[in-house]
């Protein structure tokens, strides 16, 4: 859980870490010494973790904006 604007900015950081990670992933082609349902649980492992972070990320913006509302 994020709980202040310094873990907000990494949070962020690693976000655009990971999307950058995925996306160099997606143009990669399966490297012939990695099995196919382990290059594949490494791509799943990182959406996983992307989607975690990207939902901390939201609910700090919710609970953010229903504080500055006050």
């Amino acid at each position: 859980m994020i709980k202040n604007e310094k873990q907000y900015r990494i949070t962020k950081a690693q976000v655009r870490r990971f999307d950058e990670a995925l996306a160099e992933l997606a143009r990669q082609e399966r490297p012939s010494n990695i099995a196919p349902r382990l290059w594949q649980a490494q791509r799943d492992s990182a959406e996983s973790q992307l989607k975690e972070l990207q939902e901390q990320i939201d609910a700090y913006e919710r609970l953010h904006v229903g504080r500055s509302k006050e």
